[in-house]
């Protein structure tokens, strides 16, 4: 009888023990799951960590492949990036649109988040932004009319009329280039590229500061444009910009870069839209 009893008391013991050690096992499962819901949004998509519903992307549309309207469509290289960053976070992405010289004054408003248009990096812009690893590399160069045989590099722009962009860091170069004002320069503030290489086929201008990438599209895009794209004088990175006090974003946008790098979204969104890969610097 007793041994009867001591079995039925082990046999108690031994079930307590088990049930104590699966609650355990819950709680450990629970809190694991709290853990993975902090870097995940809805349906399992991944929001590096950042606390936000939506995010505002500043742009300049006029500018293809990377950003242009069509149909009332915004699309284009950058585009597909965020749209990438929607599916893959399912954070919103909303589009501010203004001139190329106000995206960074959005960014310090606090009325946009990134901006997204190529915009490359310089000691001035680093003061106040952070730009991201690069998502693009082109060529900056001087684009003149085809049958102009004066202008055959960047060197030979003294006394002439130079168009370019507000804002554009390649006026900057070119403005060192000549320290003594030898080049006069119309910056177009609100035209597109192509309307910079309209005036310049007309003869308003003598030659345009622009992308190599950007030129070639517009000339494929518009056949009356009779011009020439000369050798680069410098290549540049496209970049991501955010405000310097949003580290946070930035460390989350330079992840999300990475990942489309290792799983080769990010060079088929550029042969898609440039029919190259841009994303990796040329050797």
């Amino acid at each position: 009888m007793k041994k009867r009893m001591l079995s039925i008391m082990l046999c108690l013991t031994m079930g307590v023990t088990v049930m104590a050690g699966c609650s355990g096992n819950t709680e450990e499962t629970d809190a694991a799951e709290t853990d993975a819901s902090e870097t995940e949004g809805e349906e399992g998509t991944n929001t590096y960590g950042l606390d936000m519903d939506k995010i505002v992307v500043a742009t300049s549309p006029g500018y293809e492949p990377f950003e242009y309207e069509e149909d009332g469509e915004l699309k284009g290289y950058d585009v597909d990036i965020w749209k990438e960053f929607e599916e893959r976070t399912g954070i919103e992405v909303e589009w501010e649109y203004t001139d190329f010289s106000g995206l960074l004054g959005l960014l310090q408003s606090g009325k946009a988040d990134v901006v997204a248009a190529q915009m490359s990096p310089t000691e001035e812009r680093e003061e106040s932004f952070i730009f991201s690893d690069p998502v693009s590399y082109y060529g900056s160069t001087v684009v003149v009319a085809e049958d102009n045989d004066e202008i055959k590099s960047v060197e030979d722009l003294s006394g002439k009329v130079v168009g370019t962009g507000s804002g554009n860091n390649m006026q900057q170069i070119v403005e060192e280039m000549y320290p003594d004002g030898d080049v006069t320069f119309e910056t177009y503030t609100s035209a597109t590229l192509e309307a910079m290489l309209t005036d310049l086929v007309y003869g308003r201008i003598d030659a345009v500061l622009a992308q190599d990438i950007q030129t070639y599209m517009a000339m494929k895009s518009n056949e009356e444009l009779k011009i020439k794209v000369l050798e680069p004088f410098q290549y540049s990175e496209g970049c991501l910009v955010m405000d310097k006090s949003n580290t946070e974003l930035a460390d989350a946008v330079n992840t999300f870069l990475a990942d489309l790098r290792e799983d080769g979204t990010l060079s088929e969104i550029s042969e898609k839209w440039i029919g190259e890969d841009i994303s990796v610097a040329k050797e």
